[in-house]
């Protein structure tokens, strides 16, 4: 064969190996490489990264989730001290684990016995910036739990903590989020139960299993 016709032939294959590669980079007539073009997901198309993030302060930190349900992927977001405004800061956290569900609970830290509306307004805010960061994800509320009557001698931060609780269950019903009353699993006699907590704020470690309990039906039907 002529060394000129061979030279063709290589020219030729290598066109057909450039359109080959051109059109693979197309998906049901879309341009996988444009930048711009966005391909909407569905439920059935999401990949999630993890199962279920619990998101809260320490309260949330201190439970052991990851071994209360070993056969699903679990991260906790729980940090020692934080307020409903740390959370909204840290809302990008969350995203960054893509979860397909989002355990929430918050509200201790940022209590006193006179300024639940505030602090309402702000969980509002933290429930709109959630649902905006991880669209695909369901949002659960979760209550707030008492505290113990060495800290609260008078009743009046639990007395707050009743009233933020209810409105954080219309809060949850306006946003068509699941409700989860914590409170009532370790409430004894309007105060944490001494039982279950090792200074007043903080559950044992061996108290989680109520809320485990709880929010299991749940994570099992995601």
């Amino acid at each position: 064969m002529p060394r000129q016709m061979k030279k063709w032939i290589l020219f030729l294959l290598a066109v057909l190996v450039f359109l080959f590669a051109s059109c693979s980079d197309k998906v049901n007539g879309q341009e996988t490489d444009n930048p711009g073009k966005t391909i909407e997901r569905t439920d059935e198309t999401v990949r999630y990264d993890c199962d279920a993030v619990f998101f809260g302060d320490s309260i949330t930190c201190d439970g052991n989730f990851d071994e209360l349900f070993p056969e699903y992927r679990i991260v906790n977001l729980g940090v020692y001290g934080d307020t409903i405004e740390d959370l909204i800061r840290r809302v990008p956290d969350v995203r960054a684990e893509n979860p397909k569900q989002i355990f929430l609970l918050v509200g201790i830290n940022s209590l006193t016995p006179d300024n639940g509306e505030a602090c309402l307004i702000q969980y509002a805010e933290l429930l709109d910036a959630l649902r905006a960061a991880c669209p695909e994800a369901e949002l659960i509320v979760q209550s707030v739990l008492p505290v113990g009557t060495e800290l609260d001698w008078d009743g009046g931060l639990n007395k707050a903590v009743r009233s933020f609780n209810e409105g954080l269950k219309a809060l949850a019903g306006e946003r068509d989020c699941p409700f989860v009353d914590l409170y009532a699993l370790y409430e004894q006699d309007g105060a944490l139960n001494p039982t279950l907590t090792r200074d007043g704020v903080h559950l044992n470690f061996n108290a989680y299993g109520p809320w485990a309990a709880a929010v299991r039906p749940m994570i099992e039907k995601r």
